[in-house]
């Protein structure tokens, strides 16, 4: 099913655009509600006969880009070191190891009740490494997004001890107007096609080990290179929110 929305008229104060799409329009904010699943959405950019074609829970909830939170603590640094010595025996010669069973580790399953996010499941899980020496990439990563839905989340967890600010490696957020498409998807922001067009970073943290960052997987993000000579190891689960 795909429901077409002229962004242009409903910017402009005309909701008729949002007829039967089961789209509600209130004060500039789009919010999906009661609509089949697989709906799609067809968003016209204002002034343009371009359109670009998403899923209609990516318009889901209201100002995601803020959706952003770290802790530390969460997981004791003997156990962070435990974890780090299992890791660093595995083969993770190609930068990545990927686990097709979700949670099928223990200690995997000890740090997912220690971040124990309420509300949401699994749907992969991974670790990544990174160092300076060309492992995975000694180079920043493209910005990019994880998903454009707007029922799923991704979880970070950084696993290497001692890391320091000078050990470099940062995660950094950006506003979700770094193309077209993102604009079309963020009506619900201040970036949207009636808001900002200047692309800034929203936040950014550094991989300091046991910290713990979950963030809204609509939320575009770059990780920057590693310096010096340790390894940047981080565990990743991608969650999708519960009913």
């Amino acid at each position: 099913m795909v429901n077409i929305i002229d962004m242009g008229r409903v910017v402009e104060g005309d909701d008729t655009a949002l007829d039967g799409t089961g789209v509600t329009s209130k004060k500039e904010e789009i919010a999906a509600k009661d609509l089949p699943e697989g709906t799609m959405m067809e968003i016209t950019q204002p002034g343009t006969d371009k359109t670009y074609k998403l899923p209609a829970l990516a318009l889901a909830g209201g100002d995601y880009h803020r959706v952003i939170q770290a802790s530390d603590g969460t997981i004791p640094e003997e156990d962070i070191k435990r974890y780090y010595d299992i890791v660093m025996k595995m083969d993770w010669q190609d930068g990545r190891i990927h686990f097709d069973n979700i949670l099928h580790t223990k200690w995997i399953q000890e740090i997912w009740d220690k971040v124990d996010p309420k509300g949401v499941e699994v749907i992969d899980h991974y670790l990544n490494f990174n160092d300076s020496k060309g492992l995975s990439s000694n180079h920043s990563s493209k910005v990019d997004l994880d998903s454009w839905e707007g029922n799923e989340y991704t979880v970070i967890v950084y696993l290497t001890p001692n890391w320091t600010p000078d050990d470099a490696g940062s995660i950094e957020f950006w506003t979700p107007n770094l193309s077209d498409k993102m604009r079309a998807m963020a009506i619900n922001t201040p970036y949207g096609f009636s808001g900002s067009e200047q692309p800034n970073i929203v936040k950014s943290y550094w991989p300091k080990s046991g910290r713990v960052v979950v963030f809204d997987a609509r939320i575009p993000y770059i990780e920057r290179a590693v310096e010096g000579d340790k390894m940047k190891i981080s565990l990743v689960f991608k969650c999708r929110k519960l009913n």
